[in-house]
């Protein structure tokens, strides 16, 4: 595949990901979003996803583009929710709530369906894929047990707080973060830094963490609910024996769109 650092190509969009870190890693992790609870005396049950599906009256006016175009059947969302919780209070007072729990408490099938079940919530599926019968699984569960949603395409406070643990693990500090189109490449040192401190270094456009030798890659695309962690075998079963992540190895045959071809 190349030196996927000098091509600026550190996401498998498209055929098998572990062939597409070969020639760096041996071994790649499909690492979930963490859905999460907080302890509240009252939890605004409407407000446990950062999107949330506009009208189309609120559309108008949040988006002036929209005043211009025709009135067709069109799902728009908006990510300007100010009572998802905030980072800060993620970081002090959140409890993950695995996926393996939703897939129990909601009756879905596994993380296949999960998977699309929120992908379906955000309207990042194709009609033909869409399913909102899975979606309606997923939104009673949550709903019944205030459960907030993770948001697509970015780190998660509670994700980049595993990270964080993930690098001082291994013994990794000095690090790099680079931003989805690869305009920007910062370095911090965790020695200097909490673990919030941490954290609130990496911005929600910030989709590549990885440590100065590139011996292990955190990488994330804009729709996922889920991130990628690549590495070697080695380093994977520490990472995996420790239970800082959930999530799955990729097998062989494993591909960006996982669900559809999940065992």
């Amino acid at each position: 595949m190349g030196n996927i650092f000098d091509e600026e190509n550190l996401y498998p969009y498209e055929g098998v990901i572990k062939e597409h870190f070969e020639d760096h890693y041996d071994s790649v992790f499909i690492a979930l979003l963490p859905f999460f609870q907080l302890d509240r005396k009252e939890t605004d049950k409407a407000n446990l996803k950062k999107a949330k599906l506009l009208s189309h009256e609120e559309a108008l006016k949040e988006i002036d583009l929209i005043k211009k175009l025709p009135e067709v059947n069109r799902e728009i969302y908006s990510y300007d929710n100010d009572r998802y919780p905030a980072d800060e209070e993620i970081f002090r007072k959140a409890k993950v709530t695995p996926w393996k729990n939703i897939v129990n408490g909601s009756t879905l099938t596994g993380y296949a369906e999960l998977n699309t079940a929120l992908r379906t919530s955000i309207g990042g599926l194709n009609r033909n894929f869409t399913r909102p019968d899975l979606m309606e699984k997923l939104n009673n569960y949550t709903d019944s047990e205030s459960i907030y949603h993770p948001t697509e395409g970015a780190f998660g406070m509670l994700s980049k707080m595993a990270i964080y643990k993930a690098f001082k693990l291994l013994g990794r500090n000095e690090i790099m973060i680079t931003d989805e189109f690869y305009e920007q490449t910062s370095t911090v040192d965790l020695d200097r830094l909490t673990e919030y401190g941490f954290c609130d270094q990496i911005g929600g456009k910030d989709y590549y963490l990885y440590s100065a030798d590139k011996e292990i890659l955190f990488t994330i695309e804009w729709d996922s609910f889920f991130f990628l962690i690549a590495t070697d075998h080695k380093k994977m079963d520490k990472l995996i024996a420790n239970d800082l992540f959930e999530g799955f190895l990729c097998n062989d045959k494993t591909e960006h769109y996982w669900e559809y071809t999940l065992e």
